[in-house]
């Protein structure tokens, strides 16, 4: 009974270690939402919680490369107290447009399974916005600041596929997101 066993366990992980989920020539799209950002001002409220798409296009058996594009906004408002009993408020709205390529190693992977690391380097389109109902607040004076620019992360996930065609997914990072989940289809 138990070479019957191990022998069943030889060919099991030799059959999982044949079939892959990745592999080259396969091509996956990603469409996901992500939880915290570190784009979001500390202390403002999330406005468009972290969404993003990426594609990837496997070069072999191990890397993986493609691109991301991902968008969040948050907004920052306090209400001061004027002179006698008014009450003004400040706001600031944050956009971040995040465009990046992204490269990945696939360092466990079988029919189902497939977990990756890697970095991407891109660009931010930022801005932000202030405004207030302040009327004694002179806008002529203030500057938006001049916010974007190159734009880093690296990521670490894991896909599991339903089919050969179909997946979920989950990465943490330094990316649009802290947390992404989402599908994934490989065509």
């Amino acid at each position: 009974m138990k070479k019957l066993f191990t022998a069943a366990l030889v060919i099991g992980c030799v059959s999982a270690a044949n079939a892959q989920f990745f592999e080259e020539g396969a091509k996956f799209l990603h469409v996901g939402v992500g939880i915290g950002s570190p784009y979001a001002y500390s202390g403002s409220k999330m406005g468009v919680p972290p969404v993003h798409a990426s594609f990837e296009a496997a070069v072999s058996d191990k890397i993986g490369v493609g691109a991301l594009v991902g968008y969040t906004s948050s907004k920052w408002d306090q209400n001061y107290f004027g002179l006698g009993a008014s009450k003004y408020k400040y706001t600031w709205n944050f956009s971040y447009l995040i465009i990046g390529a992204r490269g990945a190693y696939h360092f466990v992977d079988n029919d189902k399974w497939d977990a990756y690391a890697g970095l991407m380097l891109g660009y931010n389109i930022a801005s932000a916005k202030f405004d207030t109902d302040d009327p004694s607040y002179d806008k002529t004076f203030f500057v938006e600041p001049k916010v974007g620019g190159v734009a880093f992360g690296a990521f670490a996930g894991a896909r599991y596929g339903f089919s050969q065609s179909s997946a979920v997914f989950a990465e943490l990072g330094y990316n649009i997101s802290w947390v992404s989940v989402g599908y994934c289809a490989k065509f």
